[in-house]
Parts: structure tokens; sequence; C-alpha cells
């Protein structure tokens, strides 16, 4: 039996002279994370758009599959979408607005009064049931959004940077809002910038860039592909100087090279496998009092897969070296 939900196959969309979607192929699989990256104008927003049916597709298929792995027709009332552009009524009542929504998905009067009630508790915005959505901050009215995309228990939450606007103790929240969706069965496509918590929570990326795939996977494949790289931070007893690594400039090995402060210094490199000869380099210019390193971060990945060039440091940056 397929696992899958949705199958994406050479989806294309061109608005006069822009292609926004060119040749675009993946699969999203039933109860997954799966998060869909790309810089803005990458084309993100028109895929999904055709994917939930509000724009055809100029070229094409994308089909969806119900629970035992049969293609089918959408059903919009088993998607909770939470788009770019906010929606919600701003001079209605935050109550009244989730219950509204609730009961556009189908929900019963009953049922969407306590989804909304359980969803405002959960996302801690209870106190603003009965006030005017204008009324509260910008990261209160984003819990509001996205309790409104999800009360209804969706098969399929389509979240369009649920992060923005919330503080990191917010963030955290919403990290464990979106698991607990996981968990309940739905599953979950992921647009956001903020690349750190992507990678916490994601099963699979998915990178666009003017309208084509650059690269897609798991996180641990990202980071075995050709793309990926060694983090290197060396410590050194007392400061040193920029100019005693000149010399290292020529090295094919070193995409650049940083200074984080006066006895530190942060490189990335090619492999992981000459890790050692950096450190037994960097030890014959100055005592290392220690060293530490690891796989570059999704978000380092996702610079050097965009543009490799602007993700090397400038030679003629202050303190940097390349």
């Amino acid at each position: 039996m397929s696992n899958l939900l949705i199958q994406v196959q050479e989806v294309g969309k061109a608005f006069r002279t822009v292609r926004a979607v060119d040749g675009v192929s993946f699969e999203v699989k039933q109860g997954e994370i799966f998060a869909l990256l790309g810089p803005n104008g990458a084309g993100k927003s028109t895929l999904v758009r055709m994917m939930i049916g509000m724009l055809p597709p100029d070229q094409g298929l994308i089909q969806w599959y119900d629970r035992h792995g049969k293609p089918s027709a959408m059903d919009a009332a088993q998607i909770g979408y939470l788009p770019e552009d906010r929606g919600l009524y701003r001079d209605q009542k935050v109550g009244r607005i989730l219950e509204y929504f609730g009961q556009l998905r189908g929900m019963s009067t009953a049922q969407s009064k306590q989804a909304s009630l359980e969803w405002a508790e959960r996302l801690e915005v209870s106190q603003y049931l009965g006030s005017k959505l204008e009324t509260l901050s910008k990261g209160n009215q984003q819990k509001v959004q996205v309790a409104a995309a999800v009360l209804h228990r969706p098969r399929l939450a389509l979240l369009d940077e649920p992060f923005s606007g919330l503080d990191p103790l917010n963030q955290e929240m919403m990290l464990g809002v979106i698991r607990s969706l996981q968990e309940q069965g739905t599953t979950v496509l992921l647009s956001a910038h903020q690349l750190e918590l992507v990678e916490r929570l994601a099963d699979r990326v998915f990178l666009l860039a003017q309208g084509r795939r650059v690269m897609s996977g798991t996180v641990p494949e990202l980071k075995a592909s050709r793309h990926s790289g060694y983090s290197l931070r060396i410590h050194f007893a007392k400061p040193v100087q920029a100019g005693w690594f000149d010399p290292w400039k020529a090295e094919s090995d070193l995409e650049s090279l940083e200074f984080i402060s006066d006895d530190t210094i942060q490189l990335t490199l090619q492999n992981k496998s000459t890790a050692i000869e950096w450190i037994q380099r960097a030890s014959e210019m100055a005592d290392v009092a220690d060293f530490r390193g690891g796989a570059l971060s999704l978000h380092e990945i996702y610079l050097r897969a965009l543009n490799p060039k602007q993700a090397s440091l400038d030679v003629d940056r202050s303190r940097t070296l390349v």
C-alpha cells in the first residue's frame, strides 16, 4: 500500500514572461513534516496554491491519494492552510473568528466552539477570546492564525511562515504544536525562513529557487550531499594576527576563514577528512587551546546550494579571510 499523500509531477506555471514554477516534481508522504524552502520569489506560494486548487498548473500533474494510498480528488475540508498573506477579520472577536473557521471546514457549532477553546488554551490566547483581533500583538495574532488553520484536525496542514512574529519562547511552543500535529496523524507541509527550526522539525526538505528544484532529501542526506562541508572552530591560547593566515588562502579545501574574536577562527572546509591537518597547521602558528567541529547546518547548506560564491566570505571584509 502506498503511503503517498500528494504527488507533484513536472508541474509548471507562468505569469506573462515570468516562469514561476518550472517542471517541479516531488512527493509528500502521509504523516511526515515536509519542508518546502527557498528565497523570496522562488515559486513556493505559487506551487502551494496549485496543490490546493487555487491556481491551475500550465503543465504537469498534481495527484492526491486517499488514506489507503489510492488516487483520489482533493478534499478541501481536509486541508488546513496558513497562507503567506494573512486573511482573518481584524475587527472581529477572536473566539468568533475561530468558531467561524471551524464551521467553514464542516464542524458543527458545538464542535467548533470546543475546538476553539482547546486551541486558544493550547496557544495561550484564551484571555483574548472576547477581544478583537486587531487589539492583539503581532505574535498573538499569529497564534490565532495558526489555530484557525488547524483546529478542524486537517489531514494536511500547509503552514507558510508559522514562526512569523513569534519570540524565541513562542517559537519553541510552535515547534511543539507542529510536532503534535504530526503525532495526531496530520501531514505538515512547512515553509519557513528560520532554518535552524526547520532543521529540528523536517523529515524531508525540498529547496526551490527560480521555480526549479535545487536539492531535496532528509537533513542527513543533505549534509552528505555535494553542498555539504565541515565547520571547524579553533580557539588559541592568546590573540593571533590575521596576516599569519595569508598563506592559507590558496588552499582549495579551505572555503572560508572568519575571525570570531581575536583568539578564535572559524574555518569552513570542503571535507571533514582534512580537519586534523588544519588543526596541526594552526598549532604551528600559535598554541591551540581547544577546537570543535561539525557538519554544516541546514542554514549553511542552504546558502551554499543557492549561491556558493555568496556563501564564502569576502576577502576584503573586515577581520575575514577567504
